[in-house]
């Protein structure tokens, strides 16, 4: 990679909250985007970059709560203590953001929940790989075959418990698996 490209690649970074991408847990991850769309490289290893999510956040600042109470105490001991704290809680409100990678040699997939600041260019720059729709048909064609097979199960039981006949219990079956 030569400096121009240094400068001019699409990348952002990552201030992870919860989660991790690979085997070792950072802090920060710069995600750096490849030729190939929907690939991206963070910390010299490439991921199926499956997409992102926004989460709202609120969080009260327990360190500004402390100040707020102890300065209502110097003017006014016990009300003061109160609404110092009260006042010096306030909620900062936000939005988080869950991005899911998945390692292209392992396919391991990693989720982080992460405050982002894009270094160049622009988040929705970044292309969600064609893998993400494949993994989602695959999640959905899962859950039709648990289902399939939860269906079967209780018409099974019917049958056991003597409420539906051996034909009737193979015809429900055929029908599901067909």
């Amino acid at each position: 990679m030569g400096i121009k490209n240094f400068f001019t690649q699409k990348r952002f970074d990552l201030y992870v909250k919860n989660g991790q991408v690979g085997k070792k847990k950072k802090e920060t991850y710069t995600v750096w985007e490849t030729e190939e769309e929907g690939i991206v490289t963070i910390r010299k290893e490439n991921y199926y970059y499956l997409g992102v999510s926004e989460r709202p956040y609120e969080e009260v600042s327990g360190a500004k709560a402390l100040t707020g109470a102890a300065i209502g105490t110097i003017f006014a001991p016990g009300i003061g203590t109160l609404l110092g704290g009260a006042v010096g809680a306030i909620k900062k409100k936000g939005t988080r953001f869950v991005f899911a990678f998945m390692n292209v040699d392992t396919e391991e997939v990693y989720t982080v929940e992460a405050e982002v600041k894009p270094i160049v260019g622009k988040l929705e720059a970044f292309k969600a790989h064609p893998k993400k729709e494949e993994l989602e048909k695959q999640k959905e064609e899962s859950i039709v075959i648990s289902t399939s097979a939860n269906e079967i199960r209780e018409f099974k039981k019917l049958l056991d418990d003597g409420i539906i006949s051996e034909d009737e219990f193979n015809k429900k079956k055929l029908e599901l698996l067909g």
